[in-house]
């Protein structure tokens, strides 16, 4: 029971790290935070976004490594119109559970993203699914999938910031 525990507290430090980066804008730091081989998917609304496949639904993002580092890139970048100003962002994480197989960390999480941009405030509800291993001693994220527990995007429109 310790071990779960132990572990789930040290999952838990990793979230709270990633959603207090994201939240001060800190992209490079955030990015730091991921493996050289790591993906970040947020499937579509319609369809079960456990299961979801990006090679048979459309996704709202699927970055490899490559592309998650262009993203940031972009968002850092004063010609990033739909984020310059950039929002303001505040990631809450809760309902954290944890599970280990082999030497992945499956991690599950439920999340409430603030943006407010433009007089306007959003709320992104969802849920994460973090896949995490453990490198020289050090937790890293190889994978993130952002589920949004939302039947559209709208009112929000679009995705300009980093769920």
């Amino acid at each position: 029971m310790d071990d779960i525990l132990t572990l789930r507290l040290k999952v838990e430090d990793l979230l709270f790290l990633e959603a207090d980066l994201l939240d001060r804008w800190m992209l490079k730091e955030w990015l730091a935070l991921f493996t050289e081989d790591a993906w970040y998917h947020v499937p579509p609304s319609d369809v079960d976004g456990d299961t979801a496949d990006p090679d048979k639904s459309l996704f709202y993002i699927v970055d490899d490594s490559m592309r998650l580092r262009e993203r940031v890139n972009r968002l850092m970048k004063i010609g990033a119109h739909s984020e310059h100003p950039r929002s303001k962002v505040r990631h809450l994480v809760s309902n954290v559970r944890v599970e280990r197989d082999g030497d992945v960390i499956r991690a599950r999480s439920s999340f409430v993203v603030y943006r407010s941009k433009d007089i306007t405030s959003d709320a992104f509800i969802g849920h994460y699914i973090h896949e995490i291993v453990e490198r020289d001693g050090k937790m890293m994220i190889a994978g993130k999938k952002a589920v949004l527990d939302m039947e559209a995007l709208r009112p929000h429109g679009r995705i300009s910031i980093i769920l």
